[in-house]
């Protein structure tokens, strides 16, 4: 077996456990149509003899990349995923069309996705959220564990231990689909107003909204992953 079978092993255990713990239907996993996320849902598919048995959110902020909508359209018809979208709320998308700078832009736009975040788990009431980060990907991250405790719900994480160059083998070694904007020069995707190809010898984010990433921690502890 090697690393990154090994690593596979661990996170199919995350999830089975996950699987005994909560109920299927209870479990939400986050999709934002990137390659962490999207690694994860093939993880699930081919665990589960190519069914994803969770229900699937897509936090849609309107401003993601054409070819992300795209592409989430098309693999929740081939793999027959049940999305669920979550609108941001009409008063935060007024206030941020409102906007005149770019700076408050930005601002606004992370509060909008923890905004619908809180209203999707008010409306839907989950016991468990699973998501695709890791701990290599930022600081904030670095020491968060598989199963965490929030305020009203677990947050699940079966993918802490991969880094980014595990999830490009995993990609290209089980042959998953994935945005081509990666193959552009994005390393990291964001909103398509505040993400840029990511700069040469710097890190993953660096094409990442900068002031996004120094309040990272901060934007976790109010809701955001």
């Amino acid at each position: 077996m090697n690393i990154l079978q090994i690593k596979i092993k661990k996170t199919h255990e995350v999830i089975i456990d996950a699987s005994k713990k909560f109920p299927q239907k209870k479990i939400v996993v986050a999709w934002t149509g990137g390659k962490d996320s999207t690694v994860l849902l093939h993880i699930i598919r081919t665990l589960y003899d190519n069914t994803i048995p969770f229900p699937v959110m897509f936090n849609d902020s309107t401003i993601e990349f054409p070819e992300i909508y795209t592409f989430i359209k098309k693999i929740t018809k081939e793999w027959n995923i049940n999305l669920i979208v979550v609108p941001h709320a009409k008063t935060d998308l007024l206030k941020f069309n409102r906007c005149t700078t770019e700076p408050e832009k930005m601002k606004l736009s992370r509060i909008m996705k923890i905004h619908a975040m809180n209203a999707f788990i008010k409306k839907f009431k989950p016991v468990a959220f699973m998501s695709g980060i890791r701990w290599d990907e930022h600081e904030s991250r670095s020491k968060e564990q598989y199963f965490s405790q929030r305020k009203d719900h677990i947050r699940i994480h079966p993918l802490l231990h991969f880094t980014e160059k595990d999830i490009w083998e995993y990609i290209h070694t089980l042959h998953v689909p994935y945005v081509s904007l990666y193959d552009q020069g994005y390393r990291s995707l964001g909103e398509q107003p505040f993400t840029k190809k990511a700069k040469i010898g710097e890190g993953e984010r660096s094409g990442r909204e900068q002031s996004k990433e120094i309040v990272m921690e901060k934007l976790r502890q109010m809701g955001y992953w």
